[in-house]
């Protein structure tokens, strides 16, 4: 996670925000008044809300881990495949 102040993020704005964006990175932003709070893009932002909606459905992560640990017809577990 990126992190600086809400001074340097005032003076910055733009810098900072594509910062984010070529990153893939959460950027903190740092308040002496009260809470932090976080950038992110919102391409990022849909991957989490995906990730959250897949794991309610029940069963779906260990049916994954599951199907992760099946070999290939040629013989190759999907964890030893180079992606």
């Amino acid at each position: 996670m990126l992190e600086t102040t809400i001074d340097y993020f005032q003076q910055h704005l733009e810098q900072e925000l594509f910062r984010c964006l070529d990153c893939h990175d959460v950027l903190r932003i740092k308040c002496p008044q009260g809470e932090d709070f976080v950038v992110l893009a919102a391409q990022d932002w849909r991957a989490i809300e995906e990730t959250l909606f897949l794991k309610q459905v029940p069963g779906l992560v260990e049916s994954i881990h599951q199907a992760a640990q099946e070999p290939l017809e040629q013989g190759t577990l999907l964890k030893d495949l180079k992606w």
